[in-house]
C-alpha cells in the first residue's frame, strides 16, 4: 500500500514539473564571416560585398562562449536554420553536426536590393541600412519579397518553432540579426517574454519565455 502511495506520489511531481516548466526559444545570430570589410565605397562595391558575403565561411569562435548562455545545450538534437551558408556553418560549429538542421528559407536573412547612386561613396554599412529602410518601405518591390510578405511568411513559421518550443521544453534557432528582431516582435505579441537580452550582435544568444 505504501510502496503504491509513493509511486503515484513520484509520478504526480513529474506530472507537476512538467506543467510548470516554462517552454524556451533560443534565437542565435551567425558568427561573424570572413570578409574584409570595403569601408567607403560605391553602390557597386556595396552590391559586389553583399553578394560575397553570402559565399563566404564563418571565423572559428569558442562554442562554449556560446552554449553556456542555453539551458543544458547537451539535450538539443534539432536546430532550426536559416539555409545560408553563414548560419548553416554556424550551428555546425556549435553542435558538431551531431543535431538536425531544420533548415527554412523563412529564416533566411532579409533580402533587399541595393540603391543606385554610381557616384556617390559612403561607408557601406551606410549603403546597406539605406536600402534596407528603401526596401522595408516598399520602394525596390520586384526583385525579392516584400518586407510585409517576409513578416507574414516569419509570423506563419513561428508557429513551428512555438510548437517544438512547448513538445519539447526549448526551441534554437541559429539566423541573422534583422530575421531574430523580427522573430522577437513575433513572440512579444504571441505572449513570450525576454529571459535574457544578448542584442544582436554575431553569435548573440536571446532567450524567449513562456
Amino acid at each position: 500500500m505504501f510502496k503504491f502511495f509513493y509511486i503515484n506520489l513520484f509520478l504526480l511531481i513529474i506530472l507537476s514539473i512538467n506543467v510548470f516548466a516554462s517552454s524556451k526559444i533560443y534565437l542565435i545570430r551567425h558568427a561573424i564571416v570572413q570578409i574584409e570589410n570595403p569601408g567607403w565605397c560605391n553602390t557597386q562595391t556595396t552590391y559586389t560585398y553583399k553578394d560575397d558575403y553570402n559565399k563566404y565561411s564563418v571565423e572559428v569562435f569558442e562554442q562554449e562562449i556560446v552554449l553556456k548562455k542555453i539551458e543544458h545545450p547537451e539535450t538539443i538534437d534539432t536546430v532550426f536554420c536559416s539555409p545560408q551558408l553563414r548560419a548553416i556553418q554556424t550551428a555546425n560549429l556549435l553542435f558538431d553536426k551531431q543535431v538536425i538542421l531544420r533548415i527554412n528559407k523563412n529564416l533566411k536573412e532579409l533580402q533587399y536590393t541595393i540603391i543606385s547612386f554610381p557616384v556617390l561613396k559612403l561607408p557601406v554599412r551606410i549603403w546597406q541600412a539605406i536600402s534596407l529602410i528603401s526596401w522595408m518601405a516598399s520602394n525596390n518591390q520586384e526583385e525579392y519579397p516584400t518586407y510585409r510578405q517576409r513578416k507574414q511568411d516569419l509570423e506563419i513559421y513561428s508557429n513551428e518553432i512555438i510548437t517544438y518550443a512547448e513538445t519539447h521544453g526549448k526551441s534554437v534557432v541559429v539566423a541573422h540579426g534583422v530575421v531574430n528582431r523580427e522573430l522577437i516582435k513575433i513572440l512579444k505579441k504571441k505572449g513570450w517574454k525576454f529571459e535574457h537580452r544578448d542584442g544582436y550582435g554575431n553569435l548573440s544568444v536571446n532567450c524567449l519565455v513562456k
